[in-house]
């Protein structure tokens, strides 16, 4: 692979002695201990009692919010229930024009964000005429999946991160530019209020160009992955130029295969020579599959030392990443490396009206909650999909094997045949390992596309007193919650009639975004991989820590899924993005 030995010895990122301390698990934790005094000192006295009952406060709330593994027989640790992703007090005042919430900018919670590293990293430093950050350039050009899903477009950005990082390239993004934008508003995830410029009766006097187009209006992209890079070779090369390259390469019989024939060399601004690899979404799966794939699993590597530290890694978790061998740890590796990166981050209003969105949908912010995800819609429709629809076979054939399900499925309108997709009760019974609930009932969100459908079965379930749900002889208690955007009718982003208006999209958008984040943050999480909703969920669950009895910074280092259940289909995660 042309350039990629020499590159990744170069460390674009130097992430690795930037990170913040982790929090020490509670055995690490000395007792506090008081010691007497005078009753002559007792104003020194009280101020000690103070200082210590902050800390003593502090150190419970780090634990709470920290510690989700508890030590258990043989060093190994057992998940517990804990906080939500963020308190129920009041909003605070929120500083800036967007007055957005931290908590709302990710699909993990901030204190799981490496922030140091985004403050100090280098960047392009353009006085520096030996600057080489902008050298080599992956530039990614999201527009040919716009008119897919959110779970979609977001894999395929998070493709494109992995390759990047693997390559040692800054990322570029490339929008289609504003004219002949198929868009109204200029971006397939609709339009914010900032979009319009008003007059002082607030009408609409015309568009604000300056707002980011297509998949930056959802993205905010951080600095460290596009080393703060302008579009290479403006001068030579223009979108159409960039387009048509991306288009035509894949006529080459070198397609995705052989690296060096796909990378153009052009003259920057800066009068230094940049290599740029141009992608689109669909091609980063194409490249990934077609190459990196198999080089980034391959061990001994001495690439993967240099990626894990450019993904955030501190030494000791880089060493354990570049000594392993499994597939499936190393994707796991890379998701918990991605998810506490803070690569995905979301434009601040698009965390304001996230906030807003989800403060209205009843979700208790300062309790334990669990989500459930059910995909309908299209999941069956998918020509190049048979495996759901095997699944399906499979489970109503175990249920009534004397019925044609085949003829059910094919002609779903026929009275007495089956539903054509796995019942609500099937995700239920992803619970039954649980231990009994009886006084309080477990809040749990449902995120789908059929509401309604999913609504009328959980009313035809036995209920308490309370109108809860109970299952197992009333062993199990739930309160279940929906979407407050169920009244919509479509939830695909490019779906319904308003499809191609700019405010209805924007409501969609919302809507997905605040489900997806309320999915990766929950205590438990039953879904399927089966989509790619499911599967970008699972990436965000993912968490490196500790999980042996000795000192933190000797103790094995694991990336840990924090509870997820599949609940049909294929339970083996594919790699992340995929």
């Amino acid at each position: 692979m042309h350039g990629v030995n020499e590159t990744n010895n170069r460390l674009r990122y130097p992430l690795s002695s930037l990170l913040a301390a982790r929090p020490r698990p509670p055995s690490a934790i000395k007792p506090i201990t008081m010691a007497s005094t005078e009753t002559n000192n007792r104003p020194r006295s009280r101020l000690r009692y103070a200082i210590l009952g902050i800390a003593f406060c502090a150190i419970s709330y780090t634990i709470i919010w920290d510690d989700e593994i508890a030590t258990g027989e043989g060093g190994l640790r057992h998940e517990h229930r804990q906080l939500a992703f963020l308190d129920n007090s009041p909003p605070p005042k929120y500083t800036g024009i967007y007055k957005s919430s931290p908590q709302f900018t990710a699909l993990v919670q901030p204190s799981n964000i490496i922030t140091s590293t985004h403050r100090q990293v280098k960047t392009y430093n353009e006085s520096d005429v030996n600057d080489s950050s902008c050298d080599d350039v992956l530039l990614f050009m999201p527009e040919s999946f716009a008119h897919n899903g959110h779970g979609s477009q977001l894999n395929s950005y998070i493709l494109a991160t992995m390759i990047a990082t693997y390559t040692n390239k800054a990322m570029i993004i490339l929008e289609h530019p504003h004219k002949h934008n198929e868009f109204e508003g200029d971006s397939q995830f609709g339009c914010p209020k900032e979009t319009w410029k008003y007059d002082e009766n607030g009408d609409v006097l015309h568009r604000d160009l300056s707002i980011p187009r297509g998949l930056s209006r959802l993205v905010k992209q951080p600095d460290w992955l596009s080393s703060k890079c302008s579009v290479p070779c403006q001068g030579t090369f223009k979108y159409d130029d960039w387009a048509t390259i991306r288009k035509t390469r894949k006529d080459s019989v070198y397609y995705p295969r052989v690296y060096s024939p796909q990378e153009v060399k052009c003259i920057n601004h800066n009068g230094r020579q940049t290599k740029v690899l141009v992608v689109g979404a669909g091609e980063t799966r194409d490249y990934f599959e077609g190459h990196f794939q198999e080089k980034m699993v391959q061990r001994p590597s001495t690439d993967a030392y240099s990626w894990a530290q450019r993904l955030g890694a501190k030494p000791r978790e880089a060493k354990v990443f570049a000594g392993l061998e499994d597939e499936k740890e190393i994707w796991d590796y890379i998701s918990a490396f991605m998810a506490q990166s803070g690569m995905l981050r979301f434009q601040p209003w698009i965390a304001r009206d996230v906030e807003e969105y989800i403060r209205q949908s009843g979700l208790p912010l300062d309790a334990s909650y669990d989500a459930i995800h059910i995909r309908r819609g299209d999941m069956l429709a998918k020509e190049d999909d048979a495996s759901p629809k095997q699944f399906l076979r499979e489970y109503w054939e175990s249920r009534d094997k004397h019925f044609n399900v085949l003829r059910a499925l094919l002609h779903p309108d026929v009275k007495q045949a089956p539903h054509n997709y796995v019942p609500f009760t099937h995700y239920l019974s992803q619970f039954d390992d649980l231990e009994c609930n009886t006084e309080n009932a477990r809040v749990v969100y449902v995120a789908t596309d059929d509401p309604t459908e999913v609504q009328r079965e959980i009313d035809n379930l036995p209920k308490d007193e309370d109108g809860n749900t109970i299952l197992k002889d009333e062993c199990l208690k739930f309160k279940f919650l929906f979407s407050p955007a169920k009244e919509i009718g479509h939830f695909h982003i490019d779906d319904g009639p308003d499809k191609g208006d700019c405010g209805g999209r924007y409501k969609r958008n919302i809507a997905s975004i605040a489900d997806m984040m309320i999915a990766a943050k929950s205590d438990m999480f039953v879904g399927e991989f089966n989509s790619n909703w499911g599967r970008l969920v699972r990436i965000f669950r993912m968490q490196l820590k500790n999980v042996g009895d000795s000192d933190i910074n000797e103790s094995p280092v694991a990336a840990v899924e924090r509870k997820m259940s599949v609940a049909w289909g294929d339970e083996h995660p594919l790699p992340p993005g995929l």
